[in-house]
């Protein structure tokens, strides 16, 4: 039998998130409640709740969303148990999305979402959170988080579609100004909050924005200028380590994956390639 534990974490980022995951098979959860908003996902096996008098199956795929002080209990119903990763939102963090949205309070609807693409969504941001510690990663870190919860809380609460417009807009000139900031500076360590306020537009609608404008996210578009002008230093013959800095991958190990993922091949011998 494999070892019952749960783990917990936080991100210095987003220092009042909890996150956790367990690994249980015996070991059953009390009817509790919570006091944030929980989000969770299994990866293996199938962890069945009761709420609101009716049960549920949480299995692979399906993203558990429950609302605070919502009585519910969890128990392990596969052989060999279950693997969960959970994400607690404060309150105070899910009202300033409300208030971007117009909304007096935001709510879950429904305690379990059947949509894959979210639940992957939704791993790789825990795994990012539970992983990424450094600084340097706070605008990927941010905009993630933002994409995702924005995400869900539009499609799976019950805000209606029609008030998410924003009467503030990001213009041309201001889209232009952004840009010319990350091919510019590279290097720097950008944050979602300083650029938004550059542009008298709160996070939220900065980074959603951005994304209608470019059909990606901010660090996106930022993580492939840093790839781009990274090839063209190797091109040049400069130091692997230089390289890696200059455009803003203050370690290496990030470097190598990144470069692979962008173009199926390592800095070092994209290098011996072109030389």
């Amino acid at each position: 039998m494999r070892q019952e534990k749960i783990e917990y974490w936080h991100n210095p980022v987003l220092p009042n998130i909890e996150l956790s995951s367990a690994n249980v098979e015996k070991f059953a959860f009390e009817r509790h409640i919570h006091l944030d908003y929980h989000i969770g996902i299994v990866t293996s096996g199938c962890q069945q709740y009761l709420h609101k008098g009716k049960q549920y199956h949480l299995a692979p795929g399906f993203i558990s969303t429950l609302n605070p002080d919502e009585a519910h209990n969890g128990e392990n119903i596969t052989l060999g148990g279950y693997q969960s990763h959970v994400m607690a939102l404060p309150v105070d963090y899910v009202n300033d999305i409300s208030q971007e949205m117009n909304q007096a309070e935001t709510f879950f609807n429904a305690p379990l979402i059947n949509n894959p693409t979210l639940s992957h969504a939704f791993l790789h941001l825990h795994k990012l959170l539970t992983t990424e510690q450094d600084g340097s990663a706070q605008l990927h870190i941010e905009t993630t988080m933002i994409a995702f919860i924005t995400e869900l809380f539009m499609h799976h609460s019950g805000i209606p579609i029609q008030q998410h417009i924003s009467t503030k807009q990001l213009s041309t000139q201001q889209l232009s100004y952004i840009k010319t900031l990350f091919h510019d500076e590279p290097g720097q360590s950008f944050q979602l909050d300083d650029l938004a306020q550059q542009l008298d537009l709160s996070k939220f609608q900065f980074l959603r924005q951005f994304k209608q404008s470019m059909g990606i996210t901010p660090h996106a578009y930022l993580k492939r200028v840093r790839l781009e002008y990274a090839k063209k230093a190797l091109m040049k013959g400069g130091n692997l380590s230089d390289v890696a800095y200059q455009v803003g991958f203050f370690d290496q190990s990030h470097f190598n994956k990144a470069f692979k993922s962008a173009f199926l091949i390592t800095p070092s011998h994209f290098q011996r390639r072109v030389l």
